[in-house]
């Protein structure tokens, strides 16, 4: 089956072998809703599809903020806006009104972390997913002398 050969190589060209997790979530939801019949499979008319697909929807820039107050701890945050400006908005919606909640942090594709230690000092850090960006939020944290440092609010884009 050449054309499925071609459909497979050409795939693995344009997403690489290393896709996360969110991006075989994407890969997922595109081979569900893409309907191939043996006639498209053979014609590569099912392996176009499916590339078109790929690309519009696994490789758009989604946004995501991270807003606090350090002297409450109030916060916000906001994920998977295909617009900047609408993720820090939705991430200032989230803290009270009362809050004197800023942006402090701006991200895109990826996760973002914040750890606020018992002094008010907190740290803010990026990742690959959730787990890492807490991880280097907390060592951040630490590294700076801050004491009883927890994660305080933490965001991640969907890709």
């Amino acid at each position: 089956m050449p054309g499925v050969r071609v459909f497979i190589q050409t795939f693995f060209a344009c997403l690489g072998l290393a896709a996360g997790a969110a991006k075989a979530d994407c890969v997922s939801a595109c081979q569900a809703s893409t309907y191939c019949d043996s006639e498209m499979n053979a014609s590569g008319e099912c392996g176009r599809l499916l590339n078109n697909c790929y690309l519009n929807e696994c490789n758009k820039t989604l946004y995501g903020a991270l807003a606090y107050d350090a002297e409450t701890g109030d916060y916000g945050w906001s994920a998977d806006f295909t617009d900047q400006a609408d993720a820090e908005r939705k991430a200032l919606s989230g803290c009270s009104p009362r809050s004197n909640c800023k942006v402090v942090y701006d991200f895109w594709n990826s996760c973002a972390a914040l750890a606020a230690a018992s002094d008010g000092s907190y740290t803010i850090e990026g990742g690959d997913d959730e787990q890492g960006a807490q991880s280097r939020a907390l060592t951040a944290c630490e590294q700076n002398g801050g004491q009883g440092c927890e994660i305080r609010v933490w965001g991640c884009t969907n890709n």
